[in-house]
């Protein structure tokens, strides 16, 4: 509004009022205080003025102090909040948050007008802080790794492990990462809880535990321990502190970019460089060639007759193969005959590759004669044997070392109908080259004249004192202590009194 505006206006105002004397008063009293009303009203102004600029300094100073001292965190798609306090990372909830904001608040009297206000903003800026682009602390990622270790055998393995799992979580272009089936659980736990605290996350998408006709270029290989013990990390998935696991694998995808780029640019671990593109830098072809070079020699023998491996051999020899060197079987069975057809000889008619060897294949055959000579199974026979008791037969009886490992490896592959209990017992099945329970009596019929001899008839034996005695004949075979004490108390004559003490006299029975 203009001056002249302003001066038409009071004229306008004076012309129509003029004969009214009260009027005219009021505005001639109206137009002298201007003046004060107007400065006393600007005052106020800039008075307000200069409080909404101080509060405003004060909430953004108040903002980024709470905002420093308070680590919450949020995930948009489970709508959860986090804290992160003393190294680790924990659900909180928003009630809980709102208290800890008005309580910071209620504080600094300056901001008690601003406390809605300011509660409100700092939930938004809490919202804006996704838990995915937090830095975890050192001592975090340390104890992390500590743990983790003990699957993943090494630093730059479980580094690499977290980086894969990061890229899950933040939704990069994945490949696909095969591991030991012994980890599936915990790979499913894992997942679940990744579904529950950032929403539908998928970790099974990505991480699979066998090859089934994946891309193979696209295939990455994971190293893990053979043995995990599920009962510490079942207790470990089920708290909160798998969150770190997560928080510091976002924390290693944004920093390394992705799990490939770790590898290439920053792990400096050829073996698990090599190991992990395993398949993405060898084709099918090239395994082969591979299995052919380390497993197959080509030759005849000084008389000119054809050597030869059965197709059942070969299967185990690649069977033995891809476990050496810890790979997916990534061929079906008919796929593997095909391709071994073009590079090695094949007779139809014995079903076998001929012209070949290979330098595993008499413990082969020495434990298929073995098996097939000394071993009896049978559904009558009321007894058992284990493992570790057939490995040590097989390679005092042919002077070679075997493992239990590569024992039960035979049996599956070459007697897949045996039943073997707890990966240990193999259940009505005896050897001929020692019967167990008569070594057992054999022992008690002579220790029973020394205890006869040294001791009066009311002597009472322990059985696991009458154990130790039979270990210290040191045979070349001894039956395992629970084998023994249940073969004392189950199937012997020998009469049993409390907590297992057998009297001399009952050893007559014998």
């Amino acid at each position: 509004m203009n001056k002249n505006k302003l001066v038409k206006i009071v004229e306008t105002l004076q012309n129509k009022y003029e004969k009214n004397e009260l009027i005219m008063n009021k505005l001639n009293e109206y137009i002298e205080n201007l003046p004060n009303l107007l400065s006393s009203l600007n005052t106020t102004i800039i008075e307000k003025q200069k409080r909404k600029q101080k509060l405003e300094k004060e909430s953004e100073k108040f903002i980024k102090k709470f905002l420093n001292n308070n680590k919450f965190y949020y995930h948009n798609s489970s709508e959860l909040f986090f804290q992160y306090e003393n190294n680790n990372y924990n659900i909180i909830k928003e009630d809980d948050i709102q208290y800890t904001i008005l309580t910071n608040i209620s504080k600094n009297t300056n901001l008690t007008d601003w406390k809605h206000k300011l509660k409100v903003s700092l939930l938004k800026k809490i919202k804006d802080r996704d838990i995915f682009n937090c830095i975890p602390d050192s001592e975090t990622i340390q104890k992390l790794i500590l743990n983790l270790n003990i699957i993943l055998k090494t630093k730059s393995n479980t580094k690499y492990f977290l980086t894969i799992i990061g890229d899950i979580l933040l939704k990069k272009t994945n490949p696909i990462y095969i591991l030991n089936p012994k980890i599936k659980q915990f790979i499913k736990e894992l997942n679940n809880q990744s579904c529950m605290y950032f929403g539908s996350v998928n970790l099974l998408n990505i991480f699979k535990f066998k090859y089934y006709d994946h891309n193979i270029s696209e295939c990455r290989l994971i190293d893990i321990n053979d043995s995990i013990n599920m009962d510490y990390w079942n207790s470990f998935l089920k708290s909160e502190k798998v969150i770190n696991l997560f928080c510091v694998a976002a924390y290693y995808s944004r920093r390394y970019e992705n799990a490939d780029n770790y590898l290439l640019n920053n792990c400096k671990d050829e073996s698990l460089i090599n190991y992990a593109h395993y398949l993405k830098n060898n084709n099918e072809e090239q395994i082969i060639d591979l299995f052919i070079k380390k497993t197959i020699i080509k030759e005849k023998n000084s008389d000119d007759l054809e050597l030869e491996i059965s197709w059942k051999n070969m299967q185990f020899l690649w069977k033995e193969f891809i476990e050496n060197e810890k790979l997916p079987n990534i061929f079906f069975i008919n796929q593997l005959k095909n391709i071994l057809f073009n590079k090695l000889e094949y007779n139809n008619e014995k079903d076998a590759f001929i012209n070949i060897t290979s330098k595993n294949l008499p413990t082969v055959s020495k434990f298929l004669k073995f098996w097939n000579e000394q071993i009896i199974i049978d559904e009558n026979v009321n007894d058992e044997l284990e493992i570790d008791e057939i490995t040590s037969l097989f390679s005092h009886s042919y002077k070679i070392n075997s493992t239990d490992k590569s024992v039960m490896d035979l049996i599956k592959h070459f007697f897949p109908n045996t039943f073997i209990d707890e990966d240990k017992y193999i259940l009505n099945a005896t050897c001929h080259l020692w019967n167990k329970k008569e070594h057992i009596n054999n022992f008690l019929k002579k220790y029973k004249l020394v205890l006869q001899k040294n001791h009066d008839e009311d002597f009472e034996i322990h059985v696991n004192d009458l154990y130790e005695e039979y270990c210290k004949k040191k045979d070349k075979f001894i039956v395992s202590k629970k084998y023994f004490v249940n073969f004392i108390t189950d199937e012997s004559n020998i009469e049993i009194l409390d907590d297992n003490f057998i009297n001399i006299k009952s050893l007559e029975f014998i």
